[in-house]
């Protein structure tokens, strides 16, 4: 019953999906309606709730969407649902546009990792220092359990957007065409694709690489012509990109772990009963969830398929480590003045705190 709900309600969401794109703010409430669904009082009107993200639709986070929207829509008795789309499809590929469209309510919900909400608060920043996490468990020990996260799922109510619940990216890796990269002699010259970051592009300034901005839907065709050497994503969206195909040099390194949330039209959010609204809630956090475990139970074999296509995976030691942490430093320093050093020093006592449990 809910794919044929789904179906029925394609028609109006592309019509939607159209003022969207032509720059139609809409009302923050603008959710598809007119689908039927048979609830338990007969028929229901379902309301198909637009959601996007930067990746392919194999990744973790269209699926995490995917079972966000079933979860709703069992849970309402057929309500809600969700239709998810991948690739920025809906905003042109544009990273920003995502986040400008769910603050306005042309999306209602979205998956970004914090790299892509720097734009619109700095604060997002402080999670993407070089080096700045050891490991995701480390990651998710200080997030779920500190003021800091907490503060975090609201640092976007200004431009319209609120989060409930933490998954993540995964500890971005590099990858490149050109040669193995072990030290920052090796990234020397070389085009690195980022996001619009500014913690990551000034990093890879230091140690010598070119950093250039690009949207997600366009970096395999880039590395392919040329236009780019390489990019530093994690393994999922290796994976879902196909970029292990233009990319034979895999560096695995701890240089950012990338937290991400799942963030919902603040409005949408705040005109639900109370009842619906804990609903909401819920099924974001067990949404969360299932993206961490889909992450983490097949990263392994992701990269045994980057291996079987022909990959070199190189694996920084330490001591490697070490010396592109040392060449970064200045940026903690230009970071403790843009946010403050509270923010900074306060991120990093709360790692040390989880990192000695």
């Amino acid at each position: 019953m809910k794919k044929m709900v789904k179906i029925i309600a394609l028609a109006v969401t592309c019509a939607i999906t159209l003022s969207a794109l032509a720059g139609c703010g809409g009302s923050s409430d603008g959710s598809t309606e007119g689908a039927q669904s048979e609830g338990s009082g007969g028929n229901v009107e379902t309301e198909v709730l637009l959601a996007s993200h930067p990746f392919n639709d194999t990744h973790p986070w269209q699926l995490g969407l995917e079972y966000l929207g079933d979860l709703l829509y069992e849970r309402t008795g057929g309500r809600y649902d969700i239709e998810a789309y991948p690739s920025g499809s809906l905003s042109g590929g544009s990273n920003r546009s995502i986040v400008e469209m769910t603050g306005t309510g042309a999306l209602h919900v979205m998956i970004h990792s914090g790299l892509s909400y720097q734009g619109f608060n700095e604060k997002f920043a402080v999670f993407s220092l070089p080096f700045m996490f050891p490991d995701k468990e480390t990651g998710f020990e200080v997030l779920n359990n500190s003021e800091i996260g907490k503060e975090a799922m609201t640092w976007l109510e200004d431009s319209g957007c609120i989060s409930f619940s933490i998954c993540e990216n995964g500890m971005r890796w590099l990858t490149n065409s050109k040669r193995p990269v072990e030290t920052p002699e090796d990234l020397k010259g070389l085009k690195i694709r980022v996001p619009e970051a500014n913690s990551l592009i000034d990093s890879f300034k230091l140690w010598g690489a070119d950093p250039t901005i690009l949207n997600m839907s366009e970096v395999y065709t880039a590395i392919q012509q040329g236009t780019v050497d390489g990019q530093e994503n994690p393994v999922a969206a290796i994976d879902s990109n196909k970029l292990y195909e233009v990319c034979p040099y895999i560096t695995d390194w701890t240089y950012c772990w990338d937290p991400a949330f799942i963030m919902w039209n603040k409005d949408l959010i705040n005109g639900l009963s109370e009842e619906d609204k804990e609903i909401f809630i819920q099924a974001s956090k067990e949404a969360a969830e299932y993206i961490n475990k889909l992450i983490t139970e097949t990263d392994a074999e992701k990269v045994e398929a980057f291996k079987d296509a022909g990959c070199e995976i190189i694996t920084l030691t330490p001591e490697q480590e070490a010396a592109f942490k040392e060449m970064a430093l200045p940026v903690y320093d230009s970071y403790r003045e843009i946010l403050g050093a509270d923010l900074v020093d306060g991120l990093i006592d709360e790692i040390e705190k989880a990192s000695a449990k």
